[in-house]
């Protein structure tokens, strides 16, 4: 109960059941009987700390096309360290990626993070298409991988200009696809500051992290009237858990009403 409490402090009542199942867990592996059963207070100490709490607003707001036009006016693509933060945006958005699909925690494993050798395009001269190979993701527990695909975009913001670019400019020594010029890889962390500090000096206000893409890119795809099997591909979800990722605007709730008169 005091860890809970602890707990509490920083995490949402979901997340402290998870560490909670944990202990449950390490309790049992050892032979242990399940320290969980029967704890009438615990249980009622969880139902007060989700009272206490209220309910949980999704706190990482999306990225959209308006917010890559902005990422994408603020960054000098004539620097190499630009040229590639740019190509990792589209690709994060444009892939419906986990920021963590993409980006390197912090030590780079080529068996588990993205390298340049799992990008390839199907033309060496203007290609139309990229397929890019995710080695593991959250939902994908035995590492089977899988590929994703990417086409041209319309006007300036294109995944296959961005990544064709910096790719041209990176070459193909082997290591982690995104990388700055000093060799270092990018990281989760420093995607998610860079993004937020341009959105934060253009006026937008709030949480943007690396999830914001696929955020906004399944908020995108819903607004634009891109079927729901077709999002569900394109994010590799396999329930209707991806109903949750979309924030719908309000302008779409306002036209409702001259919808169903029309």
């Amino acid at each position: 109960m005091r860890f809970a409490t602890v707990l509490a402090d920083n995490l949402n009542h979901s997340s402290i059941k998870v560490y909670l199942s944990a202990v449950r867990s390490l309790y049992i592996d050892h032979g242990f009987p399940d320290p969980l059963v029967g704890c009438l207070r615990l249980q009622r100490l969880l139902r007060g700390i989700k009272r206490v709490q209220g309910p949980v607003t999704p706190r990482r707001l999306p990225i959209t096309i308006d917010h890559l036009r902005v990422i994408q006016r603020s960054l000098d693509l004539s620097t190499a360290d630009h040229m590639m933060l740019w190509a990792a945006c589209c690709l994060g958005f444009f892939g419906f990626l986990r920021a963590g699909e993409f980006t390197v925690n912090s030590t780079f494993h080529p068996s588990t993070h993205m390298t340049v050798g799992d990008v390839q395009a199907d033309s060496l001269v203007n290609p139309t298409c990229f397929k890019v190979r995710i080695k593991c993701s959250k939902t994908d527990p035995f590492r089977a991988g899988c590929d994703i695909y990417l086409g041209r975009g319309v006007g300036l913001v294109c995944p296959i200009v961005a990544l064709g670019n910096y790719l041209s400019q990176r070459g193909a020594t082997p290591g982690p696809l995104f990388r700055f010029s000093s060799g270092r890889p990018l990281t989760r962390q420093q995607l998610s500051s860079s993004v937020q500090s341009i959105l934060h000096a253009a006026g937008y206000s709030g949480s943007y992290s690396g999830h914001s893409f696929r955020i906004g890119a399944a908020t995108t795809a819903a607004a634009r009237g891109v079927p729901d099997h077709l999002i569900k591909t394109l994010g590799r979800w396999s329930s209707d858990a991806y109903q949750i990722y979309i924030r719908t605007p309000v302008y779409s709730i306002v036209r409702v009403a001259s919808q169903l008169v029309a």
